[in-house]
């Protein structure tokens, strides 16, 4: 990294250092600070930057350029300047437990598989892409091995081998290295090249759960989470499987169940609705009287039973046009609009939903969509506009 006194690598737990400010100068990100030294780490290598304070100055960002890290903060602190230094420790070591983890992960999967690492991403969730596919029973062995490693606090070595030594370590990169190369090693679990701060042992990460996969070009994305992101996570698991059980009356490790036999229930009510609704529409059909446009509105009636009323009303009742709405909130309509006639609905639907503040469209023989207008307005504009003149 930087040609300077890079503190965070002598010692990456060290929290607070003490520096004396090279250069100040103002920046669209803030104040650009160059210190003679430096326990803050540059955003690089996938980790983020650390953040903290210069004396009673906020950091904001650190970036490294042509080899200097710069630190943007608040407020200018003129070159001279005595400054104490204070890192976000929390942030810190939250990236550290999840960058190890990946590391983890990413060196177990290339032991088991031999793919490698091709994206890496640390935001709320550290995503990697992986060269080839992984199914769901493959993932859970990682997710085992992984935590094997974190159950048997595996150490984190850290060393600068010369490139004869690099000869004959199988280390991971995505690209050709020369010159002075960080290796960074959790035994048993992978070895790689690598610019970021870790924990000493895998211990310290604490957990890693994978949280999401999917198909990626030609390999696979994972979502994971390291550390106290992890317990948070399973935290919150648990939290939603104990309101869940409560909701069902159901032992927490019996929720699915529990959830299968409500989705069940639940759909056999929604037939047993369903018949109701078409025995009560049929009903209400046999009441309408037939014409050469006809209007019917609804409550609390889903778009297929409309869409099978309209029908009816115009093959069965013999209707010329049926337009069936479903009263919405604030005063809007979901409509279908079925005909026999050769008006072409499809043309029309633009000027009918332009007059009634509409949305949707379909075929010559039928549109739907919503309209948002008052009820009367609306029979009355589908009345001028449906029913011929002759």
């Amino acid at each position: 990294m930087a040609n300077m006194n890079t503190l965070f690598y002598q010692d990456q737990y060290r929290r607070e250092f003490d520096a004396v400010v090279l250069s100040c100068s103002e920046d669209k990100k803030g104040w650009a600070v160059v210190l003679d030294q430096t326990v803050f780490y540059p955003e690089g290598g996938g980790q983020p930057a650390d953040h903290g304070f210069l004396n009673d100055v906020k950091v904001t960002d650190v970036r490294e350029k042509n080899d200097v890290i710069i630190h943007y903060t608040e407020k200018e602190i003129p070159a001279g300047t005595n400054v104490h230094g204070v890192i976000d420790w929390n942030r810190r070591f939250d990236f550290m437990q999840n960058h190890t983890g990946e590391h983890i992960v990413s060196g177990i999967i290339h032991q088991l598989y031999g793919y490698e690492n091709v994206g890496f991403h640390m935001g709320d969730t550290i995503q990697v892409d992986y060269s080839g596919w992984l199914d769901t029973d493959q993932i859970k062995e990682v997710e085992r091995k992984a935590n094997e490693i974190i159950w048997t606090n595996q150490p984190v070595i850290i060393d600068y081998p010369s490139e004869e030594e690099r000869e004959q370590i199988p280390y991971r990169s995505k690209k050709e290295l020369t010159g002075t190369v960080r290796i960074v090693t959790v035994q048993n679990a992978d070895i790689c090249a690598c610019c970021g701060t870790h924990v000493r042992s895998a211990g310290e990460v604490g957990l890693i759960k994978i949280i999401s996969s999917e198909k990626h070009k030609s390999g696979v994305r994972m979502e994971l989470l390291c550390g106290k992101r992890a317990f948070d996570y399973v935290c919150m698991l648990q939290d939603n499987a104990h309101d869940i059980s409560t909701r069902l009356c159901t032992p927490m490790d019996k929720t699915a169940e529990g959830v299968v036999r409500l989705d069940e229930a639940l759909q056999e009510k929604n037939r047993q609705l369903t018949e109701m609704t078409s025995l009560y529409l049929q009903e209400r059909m046999q009441k309408m009287a037939a014409g050469e446009f006809v209007m019917d509105v609804l409550d609390g009636v889903e778009r297929n039973a409309m869409r099978r009323y309209a029908d009816d009303l115009v093959k069965v009742k013999g209707c010329g046009t049926a337009a069936v709405l479903n009263r919405r909130e604030n005063g809007v309509f979901e409509y279908v609009i079925i005909t026999q006639k050769d008006i072409g609905l499809r043309k029309l639907a633009r000027d009918i939903n332009g007059r009634l503040n509409g949305r949707g469209g379909g075929s010559d023989e039928m549109i739907q969509g919503t309209f948002s207008a008052a009820e009367e307005t609306v029979r009355e504009v589908l009345r001028e506009m449906l029913v011929s003149d002759d």
